[in-house]
């Protein structure tokens, strides 16, 4: 038998570019820009870490909901500003500010990964590179018919550089491989099969029952017991599979290895996609005898 969530005085935030509503205990995130396809810029980036930090230690809020606005729930990384961002330049013995950007997104994967409240991410339309990797960082995840997911960084010339092991520890490494090194896109019936997501719904309507039911049941639970455990999964997560160098050490690594794609190969992967053609790397392929 579950609890009734606290009914404090609603608070709402709705600006750009996300859309914050506390309520009932409930802490809804929603992704706001959908005319970019809610890609994860700075600007998103920065607003998802205040929103995630301030509800981490709001004693009112008791889960955290991510969702998005429009039909696509994120297209990942932003790309559109890829030639400002190759202007930039380090300075002598100085980190790359590209892998300043990216690390960014790192850190707020570990923030959320590590935060004490149950986290829930509800996905309609396409999750692709960061926005799949914001879905295996949550706790529960709940794909809609028609969904899709995919980590298309390598087929433009990219590494998934902060995801990586979020996806690793969600899907297990073989099906990350299998994922990130084709490139290959997945609905949401096989991202159920293989563990990205936990639920699989046919409708909007279904969708939102799911919601309430999944948050009405973390409800019931005890809010300390819910942070506890968290901190108990997270810690064995760290020692099987990081106990060498260490999360954060690894994704600083990570975030120097983005920059230095970003700076070479991607510069004719993503001139590519954005012309619809095959990148100069990538020969036809022959098939049968």
């Amino acid at each position: 038998m579950t609890t009734p969530l606290p009914n404090p005085d609603a608070i709402e935030v709705s600006s750009s570019p996300v859309r914050v509503v506390c309520r009932n205990g409930l802490c809804e995130i929603t992704l706001n820009h959908p005319e970019s396809r809610n890609a994860l810029g700075v600007d998103m980036v920065d607003a998802l870490t205040a929103a995630v930090a301030h509800a981490s230690t709001d004693a009112e809020t008791r889960v955290i909901l991510i969702t998005a606005a429009g039909e696509v729930f994120s297209a990942g990384g932003n790309l559109s500003n890829m030639t400002e961002r190759l202007v930039a330049q380090p300075e002598a013995g100085g980190v790359d500010p590209i892998a300043v950007g990216n690390r960014r997104y790192g850190k707020f994967l570990e923030l959320f990964s590590a935060c004490p409240k149950p986290t829930v991410v509800a996905v309609r339309g396409a999750a692709m590179g960061g926005g799949a990797g914001l879905v295996c960082a949550a706790d529960i995840a709940i794909g809609m018919q028609g969904a899709r997911f995919g980590f298309p960084e390598t087929a433009i010339g990219l590494v998934p550089a902060q995801i990586l092991p979020f996806v690793a520890a969600r899907i297990g490494v073989q099906h990350a491989r299998r994922l990130m090194l084709t490139g290959e896109r997945i609905g949401a019936q096989e991202a159920l099969r293989i563990g990205m997501i936990d639920y699989f719904v046919d409708d909007p309507q279904t969708l939102q029952d799911r919601v309430t039911s999944i948050t009405a049941m973390i409800a019931g639970c005890g809010p300390v017991a819910l942070a506890r455990t968290k901190q108990m999964l997270r810690t064995t997560f760290d020692m099987e599979s990081w106990q060498t160098e260490g999360l954060p050490r690894y994704l600083d690594a990570a975030s120097q290895l983005f920059a230095q794609q970003m700076r070479t190969e991607a510069i004719e992967g993503v001139a590519a996609s954005r012309a619809k053609r095959r990148p100069n790397w990538t020969p036809p392929l022959q098939t049968g005898a």
